[in-house]
């Protein structure tokens, strides 16, 4: 309550004020029908001097009695009696014909009430009235010229089927004053029954003003209009007949209001020091601009105790409704309003409004949106029904501004302010109770162009708005990078992030080809791969390559993206926090993510790959449905015949001596200067297609396919290479020689021959029989083989004995094979790879690194790969499950099987397992059956 409330300063009309000194609308006469005047019973529109005492003479009601008055009285320089009153629902057009009436019907009671307001007119003592509400008449009239003769008692006009003429009216009147008053004229001529009687209504309607604008003819006729009906504004306006636009004229009907509401201002020094006080609290706020500050002042004089932005929205508000009862109902609804406030407050604002209390009434203008509304002032609302400062009076003023334009015009800020703010109340506290309290958590209001208004759609986007306000900026980062690695890049394990922000960077020093994401912009970045390998003591510098933004504008700097990140967090942690969340979550949250992925996609890039000079940028291909990861690699696979160049070399370099594969893998992984391999193939296809085109030596293979390459592998430059030691290598590595032999030594004994062995055996009877045994030498070292393979590193299998690579001397294929046990190779030979065991590793890369290494150029045929691991989180959140109360809860144990209708190669199962996805603490094994392709 404030010190100075309105009952300090006014005192309310005799018409709304009650002996106890309450303010009541039940007296009030808030609607008056003209229909009453002839009911039987007693009414208010019956009594004259109520109906006048009630009125208050505005200039177009004074510019009407005067013209009415000149044409009843023949004035000869007057002849204009035709009069159109036109105006919305509730516009006062009933009211001034019921005026109109009671003047020249009771012209002694008229006379004194337009001398006492200052009207200059002659009231006649005598004129025949008529007033028709055509909806209420007494008899069921389908003809106008019917109803008016009746209702002025021109017997010659009922029952007649031929309609007056100008004349026969004149005539008819024969020089008495007449006033014809028509209301609700355009729908009783528009309904369906009177169809056929249209033209002759039209016809008659047209007769009486044009009888009403003859200098001869003593007739007013007035005709009120909704505009509804074409037809009938055309014929009112044939005649030229005086025109008044109640809609708009609103200063007229605010004073008419005020009249009905206040019988005296008794303080009127005050109500002048409270007008200046408002207006010097909106001078010193700069977001309230008023165009003119003394208008304002003068406007909260005039228009007290309301305020002039109260008073003027509720009567825009109410002219929407589309039924007169309602759009009457104003100022029965003002009054409840003044009541309300009457000890409470100074000046009613708009917050003042107790919108809730009559929602019944605001229901009538939008039905569905203040249903809306009260769902939201609910959910607003604290468990004890209270709410907590500003907070209901910002929902109401939002939802008064809203009215009849739902989702197209609301409340700014300013509107907000002056609704709410007195002085000694803090402008930013508004501001920020609405944009952090209400704003977001009433689920239909919506943010639009600079205003904000309730919808009958849900806004789930405040929601999201609201949520993002408290994602803090690293958050927002975070999630881009997240964005970048699982989404761009695929959830790539060998994809990491430059400085990442929430986590510390860690990316393994291993074999395995890596691509680090810068999300800040540089102007050049070899400071930063020199930082992120020599500067961190790596060994395996030539495995990384580094992707950034396309231009010097950085990720992580830019203020949409990071909106956008915030966005989405916000979402996010809405679906794990919430159980109902507005209609259209889903679709607002996706797209958000949407154009989060497209504005970071657009972002990038350039691929920089190390080299002698420093790094070398190339553009990053990117368009519809590209993977960046693929993209990436597509940029940084070496060329082919550029990486045989340096394979070549490197192994030239080293001379006669050559060099281990191991050692020069190692050297393409460590050295920058060297192509960066994006998969251990690559190198691998390099060195095969050099041998076979005879430029290097590799093992014992030169100028042929290489079907084993291994890491102890020699490899040497073929100008290294001796034609004889070539042959001799050849000759001994396809010839094993045999030798078979027997002696007669008595018992069982053992004898060494110069091809082999022989050993003797008893027979049953009293001779001994030597059975010669077959003896199989190396043909690198010259000793026995014992089995396929030999300790000095030579080894066969039937495949190459068939095809011919390994051939016996002594024997033939059939003993050799039979000998070892080996059978001829029908199609590939598929065996188990480990033969005991599996391949283990504590995370993804190694046990990659471990396959890739032992597996060059096999075909995998079956695998099974069992993972074990804990969960955290984010793993959860991968299958669907958000709890971080779960977070490293869950164990997992899967086993894969992997059966392809088609063996897979090498790099295809790599792509597999980089593809697969594994938690971030996990235990890995495989078992596979593999065709070695030997």
């Amino acid at each position: 309550m404030t010190d100075t409330p309105i009952s300090a300063r006014i005192t309310p009309s005799d018409e709304i004020l009650r002996d106890d000194g309450t303010i009541d609308s039940t007296g009030l006469l808030d609607e008056v029908s003209l229909y009453n005047l002839y009911d039987d019973r007693e009414s208010p529109e019956q009594d004259a001097e109520r109906i006048l005492e009630i009125t208050y003479p505005t200039d177009t009601l004074s510019t009407i009695i005067r013209n009415t008055a000149r044409n009843l009285n023949g004035d000869a320089d007057f002849s204009e009696g035709g009069q159109i009153v036109g105006g919305g629902y509730g516009s006062g057009k009933s009211h001034i014909e019921l005026v109109i009436y009671h003047l020249f019907n009771s012209p002694e009671l008229g006379q004194a009430w337009v001398d006492q307001q200052g009207i200059d007119a002659d009231i006649p003592t005598q004129t025949k009235t008529a007033a028709l509400q055509m909806f209420n008449l007494e008899k069921d009239y389908n003809r106008l010229s019917e109803a008016v003769g009746d209702y002025l008692g021109i017997d010659e006009w009922v029952g007649g089927t031929d309609l007056p003429t100008v004349h026969q009216i004149r005539d008819t009147l024969d020089g008495e004053p007449a006033l014809v008053l028509l209301d609700e004229f355009e729908r009783w001529y528009g309904m369906m029954e009177r169809e056929d009687y249209r033209d002759d209504n039209l016809a008659f309607l047209q007769n009486l003003l044009e009888a009403a604008g003859r200098d001869d003819t003593r007739l007013s006729v007035f005709v009120s209009l909704l505009y509804e009906n074409e037809d009938v504004q055309a014929i009112t306006q044939r005649t030229n007949p005086f025109t008044h636009d109640l809609g708009s004229r609103r200063d007229e009907k605010i004073e008419f209001i005020l009249h009905r509401l206040i019988g005296e201002v008794t303080d009127v020094d005050g109500v002048s020091s409270l007008a200046k006080e408002y207006t010097d609290v909106y001078r010193q706020n700069d977001q309230i601009e008023l165009e003119d500050y003394h208008d304002m002042e003068r406007r909260i004089e005039r228009y007290y105790p309301f305020h002039p932005l109260t008073l003027e929205l509720l009567m825009e508000k109410y002219s929407e409704q589309r039924t007169s009862s309602d759009a009457r109902g104003l100022l029965r609804f003002l009054t409840e309003i003044l009541s309300d406030n009457y000890s409470e407050t100074d000046l009613i604002l708009t917050g003042n409004v107790d919108v809730h209390k009559y929602t019944d009434r605001f229901q009538y203008i939008d039905n569905e949106l203040v249903g809306k509304y009260i769902n939201d002032y609910n959910r607003l609302q604290k468990s004890d029904g209270t709410f907590d400062e500003f907070i209901e009076e910002l929902i109401n003023i939002t939802l008064l501004h809203s009215l009849a334009r739902a989702g197209e015009e609301g409340a700014n800020k300013r509107e907000m302010l002056m609704g709410v703010m007195r002085k000694g109340i803090n402008a930013h506290r508004i501001i920020q109770t609405f944009t952090e309290d209400v704003y977001g958590h009433a689920w239909h209001i919506h943010r639009i162009n600079g205003e904000y208004a309730f919808d009958v759609e849900e806004n789930p986007a405040a929601r999201i708005e609201k949520k993002a306000e408290d994602i803090h900026k690293h958050d927002a980062i975070h999630r881009t990078e997240s964005l970048i690695q699982e989404d761009l890049f695929d959830g790539r394990n060998n994809v990491y992030i430059l400085d990442p922000v929430n986590t510390e960077q860690d990316i393994p020093d291993n074999k395995t080809f890596k691509i680090v994401v810068s999300l800040a912009a540089k102007q050049n970045y070899d400071e930063v791969f020199e930082e992120l390998t020599t500067g961190q003591n790596r060994e395996f510098n030539n495995t990384l390559v580094l992707v950034t933004p396309e231009k010097l504008a950085g990720i992580d700097s830019n203020t949409g993206i990071r909106q956008l990140a915030r966005k989405v967090v916000a979402g996010e942690q809405l679906k794990r926090e919430e159980e109902v969340l507005p209609e259209g979550f889903e679709e607002i949250h996706d797209q958000n993510y949407q154009n989060l992925r497209d504005r970071v996609k657009d972002k990038f890039g350039t691929v920089h790959t190390s080299t002698e000079r420093g790094l070398f940028p190339q553009a990053l291909p990117t368009g519809p449905g590209v993977d960046f990861y693929d993209a990436t690699v597509s940029v940084v696979k070496p060329d082919p015949s550029q990486l045989r160049s340096e394979v070549k070399n490197a192994v030239k370099d080293e001379g006669a001596s050559g060099i281990q594969y191991e050692h020069l893998r190692n050297d393409f992984y460590r050295e920058t200067t060297h192509a960066t391999l994006t998969e251990e193939s690559e190198l691998e296809e390099a060195i095969k297609s050099l041998c076979q085109g005879g430029v290097i030596k590799v093992g014992g293979y030169f100028e042929e396919r290489v079907r084993s390459l291994g890491n102890d592998t020699n490899l040497v430059h073929q100008q290294y290479v001796s034609k004889d030691d070539n042959e001799k290598d050849e000759e001994e590595t396809n010839t094993i020689t045999v030798d078979t032999s027997g002696s007669d030594i008595e018992g069982s004994s053992e004898t060494t021959t110069s091809g082999g062995t022989m050993t003797e055996t008893e027979t049953s009877g009293s001779g001994k029989t030597a059975t010669p045994k077959t003896a199989f030498s190396c043909p690198q070292c010259g000793e026995e083989l014992k089995s396929t393979s030999c300790e000095c590193g030579f080894e066969f299998d039937a495949s190459g004995v068939v095809e011919g690579e390994v051939s016996v001397e002594g024997a033939t294929v059939d003993q050799l094979l039979d000998e070892f046990g080996l059978e001829k190779p029908e199609g590939p030979k598929i065996r188990p790879y480990p033969v005991m065991g599996t391949i283990d590793a504590d995370n993804k890369p190694d046990l990659i690194d471990q396959i890739e290494r032992e597996t060059q150029g096999w075909d995998i045929h079956e695998a099974t790969i069992t993972i074990e691991g804990v969960l955290t989180s984010d793993d959860l959140g991968e299958y669907g499950i958000n709890a971080d109360a779960l977070d490293k809860r869950v164990s997992l144990d899967e086993t894969f099987e992997i059966t392809p209708d088609e063996p897979l190669d090498h790099s295809s199962f790599l792509a597999l397992l980089w593809d697969l996805n594994v938690p971030k603490k996990a235990s890995l094994s495989v078992k596979m059956q593999v065709d070695k392709n030997e």
